[in-house]
C-alpha cells in the first residue's frame, strides 16, 4: 500500500511540476498582463493535489504565482490558468463553453480533455504522465504557446 500512495504522490507532484513550466512557454494577451500575479485556479476535488502549494511564490516572468482552490465560476475571469481536476461534480463541456472568450490556459487530467475544447490534457502513457494540445481555443483567445512546447505534447490538434 505505501508504493500506491508514492507513486500518485509523485504523480501529483509531476503534473504540478508541468502546470508550472507550462506558465514559461504560454503568452497571454496584452490586456491579462494588468495583473499583479499569476493566478493559478483550480477547480475539483483537489484533495489529491497538494503538490500545488509549492508552486506559490514562484515566479512566472516577473510576476509570484498565486493558487486559487475550488474557484467558483465567478471568480474564473481573474484567473490566468485553470487546472481543472477529473471530477464527477465538474461538467466540463459546461465550464469550457462558459470560458471560452477568456484568456484562461484551460489545463485537466480528464480523460479527452483537449477533444472536449481544453487546451492541455495531462495524459499517463504508461507509467509517465505527458500532455497533449488543443490550439483551436487557445487560439480562439490570443494565447500562444511556443513551438518548444508544442514540440514536448504527445499530440497537438488544431494545427492551420
Amino acid at each position: 500500500m505505501p508504493n500506491l500512495v508514492l507513486a500518485a504522490t509523485t504523480e501529483t507532484a509531476v503534473k504540478a511540476g508541468f502546470i508550472y513550466n507550462f506558465s514559461k512557454f504560454i503568452e497571454w494577451p496584452a490586456r491579462t498582463a494588468e495583473s499583479s500575479s499569476y493566478n493559478l485556479c483550480v477547480m475539483g476535488d483537489d484533495k489529491r493535489e497538494d503538490s500545488l502549494d509549492v508552486l506559490v511564490g514562484k515566479m512566472v516572468g516577473n510576476k509570484p504565482l498565486t493558487l486559487t482552490r475550488n474557484v467558483k465560476p465567478a471568480n474564473l475571469k481573474d484567473c490566468h490558468m485553470l487546472f481543472v481536476i477529473q471530477d464527477k461534480d465538474v461538467h466540463l463541456q459546461a465550464l469550457l463553453a462558459d470560458i471560452a472568450a477568456l484568456p484562461i490556459v484551460t489545463v485537466s487530467d480528464s480523460p479527452d480533455f483537449i477533444l472536449k475544447g481544453g487546451m492541455i490534457g495531462l495524459i499517463r502513457d504508461g507509467n509517465r504522465v505527458g500532455f497533449e494540445v488543443n490550439l483551436k481555443p487557445a487560439n480562439a483567445v490570443g494565447i500562444r504557446m511556443s513551438a518548444q512546447l508544442l514540440k514536448l505534447a504527445k499530440s497537438v490538434k488544431g494545427i492551420k
